[in-house]
């Protein structure tokens, strides 16, 4: 489904019905918990499969690609680019996947080693790996070490992400059934918005009441 048809669910839920057109709770409102939801959902499909399989891992419905990003220099061995959002923090390495590069001279792409952050502080005192890219995530930032030039490449990545929230329209990527738990908790938030008393005085005082 697209993030509008979902939104368009919890609105109808939240209401009872077709919301009015001077609701509180707009789609831009739904759209912002609808992010955290992702989260809280992806977090309990990485539970759900340590309990019934023993192994921790993330539904593969749950990642999306992102591919073309512009990578800049830090220095000559240093290299970054911006990931579309920061990834859900899940296990290790499960955020972000896999992360490899290409160019129009470069049909076929090569990867690159993710390293956790004790692993960068000891990397920090050795020079690149010859033919080698290792990176790590800080933020919504990936930094690469390299003597490769990846100036003349671009980045694609596979990430835990719900797809491309700028746009209502696009396809919500979530397993089906991991869609009752983000209604569930964006219900509860939208609950606690729309119990907030509105304060209409405009006096600098919060309204209580």
């Amino acid at each position: 489904m697209t993030r509008k048809t979902f939104i368009e669910r919890i609105l109808r839920q939240i209401y009872n019905g077709q919301p009015s057109d001077d609701s509180n709770i707009t789609f831009n409102l739904v759209n912002q918990w609808l992010n955290d939801a992702i989260g809280v959902a992806a977090k309990k499909n990485y539970t759900d499969s340590i309990q019934m399989d023993g192994v921790a891992y993330v539904n593969n419905s749950f990642y999306t690609s992102y591919s073309g990003l512009t990578i800049t220099s830090v220095n000559n061995t240093t290299f970054k680019f911006t990931l579309p959002q920061i990834p859900v923090a899940l296990g290790k390495n499960e955020g972000l996947a896999t992360l490899n590069f290409s160019n129009n001279n470069t049909p076929t792409t090569f990867g690159a080693v993710p390293l956790s952050m004790n692993q960068v502080s000891y990397q920090d005192t050795l020079r690149p790996i010859q033919n080698k890219v290792v990176y790590w995530s800080q933020g919504q930032e990936v930094y690469m070490s390299t003597g490769i030039p990846l100036t003349a490449y671009k980045a694609n990545v596979r990430m835990v992400s719900g797809g491309d929230s700028t746009d209502l329209n696009s396809t919500l990527i979530i397993p089906d059934d991991y869609v009752p738990v983000m209604v569930e908790y964006i219900k509860a938030q939208l609950a606690f918005e729309r119990s907030r008393p509105i304060d209409t005085s405009n006096d600098g005082v919060d309204n209580n009441n």
